[in-house]
């Protein structure tokens, strides 16, 4: 028996030399009991592939860990986590009845040193950064690959270091880090803490690559002696070291199994995605229009553009020839309806007019499908090469927004046929299109959009939130109607009615204590009192009074618990890495049946919006500065990272001068998000986007009104990012 295991110890520790270098990259990052990149209860200073995201759930007695882990940038890594206390309860009876408490909070990590042949990735990690500090700890860690190991060593502060192991060395320096606060409860970012206290702990561990790939084996000295549990809830412990199994069963979801603190079985799975891989690229999209073999073929209409019948010649005896206006005096003219057809559902562009030169051929009109704009390109310049003849040397798309022009995209008609023909230096294809300010119309109205005012919509939604004390996850599923009259280019009049479908806020009982106007507590009254309400329903108008300048003044019930009136104004030079705008807004409280009445409470809100495209990774920032709607003043501080497929993470903070006491719980407004484009995770291309949001509390300080159409958004085609793209 003992030979036994000798030989299945040696089969899984010692490789043969043969296989060794074969490992050296195989051992992948995995996640720990908190939902981060770890072993068990330690952290390693490994970071996930850049955009991965991951969902986790663990347990080890009494604690029950969920979160979602994301890698945003290639070097910074952030866990949102829930913490279900399960031995002890969240509150009174007759509030949470016997709920277990729930506690939650933000990890982040940043790599400072990336591994090399010789030397270690190094990160500095803080826990529970801005919770209720319950879990709170700091440390600094490094983990250097060895063949089929990987191993980590770290010192840590808090929490992760409670077995405090030695004095701390930043208290030696300097006394301000000798003595450790405790902030629980406030939400707030308790920087006084960090790398605190009498005594620090040393934690590290291996992670080991087996032959068998789909597992690892762990191996890790704990840094906690869970002597100091939060809630007085100290747990026994009768070793340091902690062993567990990892076990990767499909590509998307892995299991771990653990045995902690030398009498506790812990258990966790994993499922995880990757946002730049795990997307949908097969689009069913209509092939480009084929290019015409003469001079002598159009365009004929919106059926598969791969048919040999998706261009028609030109031959005079051929019956029922639709590529001819045979209404026009010039019976050589394209049938311009159909022209029109094929750019919507072949070029995605629903073109609002026509204009034509002797030289030129300009569409005018919206972008609905193509957020590649060089794809758009093409299809839109095939579509004019078959409508014109060789006297037509330049094509022109002036793309519009609300009726108002954002850029022109000028083709040239003979360069366009040589990069059909790959005509060119295969080492470096020359420019397709030059985008610019759009220019004044040229030539001739040759076809105008039929007027076509309403339009309708019909859209599922979902309210929610998590961790409360009435109820882990309260949630209403709504149905919207929406509704546009299209009255001119740039004026509409626009809104949406709420169906309750499904709801449990009745549940939801508990109003926490505000010393503030509640501008959004209230959302409980909001989202039980009427099972139909009006969303929304304003009257919006949109103007470009001069080059790079946009406007848009609104009125209304701008959103379902604010009506009033209120402007917005934008400068957004093309190509710009920056631009500069501002909003006013008078706004009142409405009726929590969301119909046609108001509260008493009404203010003025208005922002100065300071927005800027980072030459580094892909990373946008924003700045918001003015008066929120309980009258507080302050700023939003918001950084977004999008990644080369359209999809984007970020996060966002707002500070004001209401102070953490009369904030409440939260200490401030926070929260991250996910914006990802549909055409990533459907197979038919579209310009649409969805939204996944977090906030880990909503209180009534740093407050914003919700606004309809954003002109950043509307312009987005004028940023720094959008314009290098293109071919030019």
């Amino acid at each position: 028996m003992q030979l036994f295991k000798i030989c299945i110890t040696a089969g899984l520790l010692l490789p043969c030399m043969s296989t060794w270098a074969a490992w050296t990259d195989q051992v992948k990052p995995s996640r720990d009991d908190f939902g981060g990149i770890g072993l068990m209860q330690m952290p390693t200073a490994r970071m996930a592939p850049d955009g991965d995201v991951s969902l986790n759930y663990s347990r080890i007695n009494p604690y029950i860990f969920g979160g979602i882990n994301l890698q945003p940038l290639p070097w910074f890594n952030a866990t949102i986590r829930y913490v279900d206390i399960t031995n002890r309860l969240y509150g009174p009876e007759e509030l949470s009845g016997n709920q277990s408490y729930k506690d939650k909070g933000v990890d982040v990590r940043f790599r400072l040193w990336q591994e090399g042949y010789y030397l270690p990735d190094i990160a500095v990690g803080i826990q529970d950064l801005g919770g209720t500090g319950l879990f709170a700890g700091e440390y600094i860690n490094a983990t250097k690959r060895v063949g089929p190991f990987d191993l980590t060593l770290g010192m840590s502060w808090g929490y992760l270091g409670a077995a405090g192991d030695f004095s701390n060395p930043a208290c030696t320096a300097l006394s301000r880090f000798c003595q450790r606060t405790s902030d629980t409860g406030a939400g707030t970012v308790n920087t006084g803490s960090f790398f605190s206290g009498q005594n620090v702990a040393i934690f590290g561990g291996v992670e080991y690559q087996t032959p068998w790939q789909p597992l690892s084996i762990k191996l890790e000295y704990d840094g906690n002696d869970y002597q100091h549990e939060p809630l007085e809830n100290n747990q026994e412990q009768n070793s340091r070291f902690n062993i567990g199994a990892n076990f990767k069963l499909t590509d998307n979801m892995n299991l771990q199994l653990a045995y902690e603190r030398g009498n506790t079985l812990a258990f966790g799975v994993t499922f995880h995605a990757n946002i730049l891989k795990d997307v949908v690229d097969v689009k069913h999209d209509p092939a480009p229009e084929p290019l015409k073999a003469t001079p002598a073929q159009f365009p004929v209409g919106p059926f598969d553009a791969g048919s040999p019948d998706s261009v028609i010649d030109l031959d005079m005896n051929t019956p029922n020839n639709m590529a001819f206006d045979n209404s026009s005096p010039n019976k050589n003219s394209p049938n311009w309806d159909k022209v029109a057809d094929v750019l919507a559902n072949n070029a995605g562009l629903e073109p609002t007019a026509i204009y034509q030169s002797n030289h030129s051929l300009t569409f005018v009109g919206k972008q609905t499908k193509y957020r590649n704009r060089q794809d758009a390109d093409e299809r839109t310049a095939a579509i004019a090469y078959n409508a014109t003849d060789e006297n037509t040397r330049q094509f022109r798309v002036i793309e519009e927004e609300n009726g108002a022009a954002m850029t022109e995209t000028q083709i040239g008609r003979a360069q366009f046929k040589k990069n059909q023909d790959y005509d060119y230096d295969f080492n470096q294809k020359p420019n397709l299109a030059y985008v610019t300010d759009p220019q004044a119309y040229q030539g001739e109205e040759v076809w105008h959009k039929p007027y076509d005012p309403l339009s309708f919509s019909l859209t599922p939604g979902l309210n929610q939130s998590l961790g409360g004390p009435d109820g882990f996850y309260l949630y209403q599923v709504i149905l919207k109607g929406g509704a546009n009259l299209q009255l001119t280019d740039s004026f509409s009049i626009s809104g949406s009615v709420t169906a309750n479908v499904l709801n449990n806020y009745q549940n939801f009982k508990y109003d926490a204590p505000s010393n503030l106007p509640r501008v959004r507590t209230y959302i409980r009254e909001y989202l039980t009192t009427s099972d139909l309400g009006i969303n929304d329903l304003q009257a919006t108008w949109f103007g470009h009074p001069a080059r790079d300048w946009y406007t848009q003044v609104y009125a209304g019930y701008l959103e379902y618990m604010y009506g009033g009136v209120g402007g917005e104004i934008l400068y957004r030079p093309l190509g710009s890495r920056w631009a500069i705008g501002a909003d006013l807004d008078a706004v009142k409280q409405r009726a929590f049946d969301e119909r046609f009445g108001f509260r008493d409470y009404q203010t003025v809100t208005g922002h100065l919006n300071l927005y800027y495209q980072t030459p580094w990774d892909g990373v946008s920032a924003e700045v918001n500065i003015g008066r929120y709607l309980a009258k507080d003043k302050g700023a939003t501080f918001t950084l977004t990272r999008e990644f080369k497929n359209g999809f984007r993470m970020g996060a966002y903070a707002t500070l004001t001068n209401v102070s953490s006491e009369d904030y409440g719980e939260g200490g401030f407004t926070k929260g991250m998000f996910i914006s990802f484009p549909f055409d990533k995770i459907t197979t038919t291309s579209t310009v649409e986007r969805g939204n996944v949001g977090w906030t880990p509390l909503t209180r009534d300080g740093g407050q914003s009104l919700t606004h309809k159409f954003s002109l950043y958004d509307i312009t987005e085609q004028r940023g720094y990012n959008e314009y290098e793209n293109r071919d030019r």
